[in-house]
């Protein structure tokens, strides 16, 4: 377990977490039910345990378009920002008021999309365009060899763009992952950035990775993420090993500092 009161520069954002309850309704393509809740408050109190000031709620993709406990929580707490999972075709009006409630951005969760949307269709351009517009991003979970295609796609769109996850990568490939080489290459375009989240996932493995796609990125287009409450993840999974994840990637406090100054920029504006 990390000694947090002798480590200098804990990271000031969680740029990824989500909360719910049990009696939210889920999707009708829900990849899995809701066996304990985890409410904005357990949430905010995790944040105060490892003395990090802010966090990113990110949009649970097994509540779909149910936004409203996210929206109610944001609007609760200004040390919160979240994403939302919504239709292209939303209106305008209702995306400008859930941004001034503290959405920052829209989650495309499409790893297990048989078929994918095109998003360089009109209807697709004209959402990007309103995002756009409203300073938002798109924040996109998707890996493998489906992920290139989606992030070539959005090369010349208006809108932000975040990486979820390393770029989703198959923990046995890590670095040699297509989602990893496409989410690292489609930061060139200038508005791009990757999350180092969900370090579960890749097992021993996530510190190289994270060492890796810092080399690669540099400390302006990585976020650090802990996937808080670790859905699906192996019994015992702790806060505190997520945060030794990001310690053991990134050692010089310096650029751990960056880092934080990177999302508070993004989700914050300051």
């Amino acid at each position: 377990m990390l000694d947090i009161a002798d480590t200098a520069e804990l990271p000031l954002v969680d740029t990824h977490a989500h909360i719910y309850t049990t009696s939210m309704p889920l999707a009708k393509d829900a990849w899995r039910k809701v066996e304990k809740p985890a409410p904005v408050e357990a949430f905010l109190a995790t944040l105060d345990t490892h003395h990090i000031p802010f966090g990113v709620i990110a949009a649970a993709s097994m509540f779909g378009e149910y936004n409203e406990y996210t929206l109610q929580s944001l609007r609760g707490s200004p040390r919160l920002r979240g994403t939302v999972i919504v239709p292209p075709t939303i209106d305008p009006y209702l995306l400008r008021r859930m941004r001034d409630d503290g959405v920052v951005g829209v989650r495309w969760v499409w790893f297990m999309r048989p078929d994918l949307p095109d998003v360089r269709s009109a209807e697709y351009r004209l959402f990007l365009a309103r995002l756009a517009d409203l300073d938002m991003h798109v924040q996109i979970l998707l890996g493998g060899e489906r992920l290139a295609p989606v992030l070539e796609a959005l090369a010349d769109c208006p809108a932000k763009v975040v990486v979820d996850h390393f770029g989703f990568p198959d923990p046995k490939l890590g670095t040699q992952c297509p989602g990893y080489q496409a989410a690292v290459r489609a930061v060139d375009n200038g508005r791009t950035w990757v999350k180092m989240a969900a370090w579960h996932r890749l097992g021993e493995a996530g510190p190289q990775v994270g060492s890796a796609l810092l080399a690669a990125l540099g400390t302006e287009r990585v976020l650090w993420g802990s996937d808080w409450p670790f859905v699906a993840a192996h019994e015992g999974y702790a806060y505190g090993e997520a945060v030794k994840s990001f310690f053991d990637a990134v050692p010089d406090p310096l650029q751990r500092r960056q880092i934080s100054e990177t999302a508070l920029r993004l989700y914050f504006g300051h």
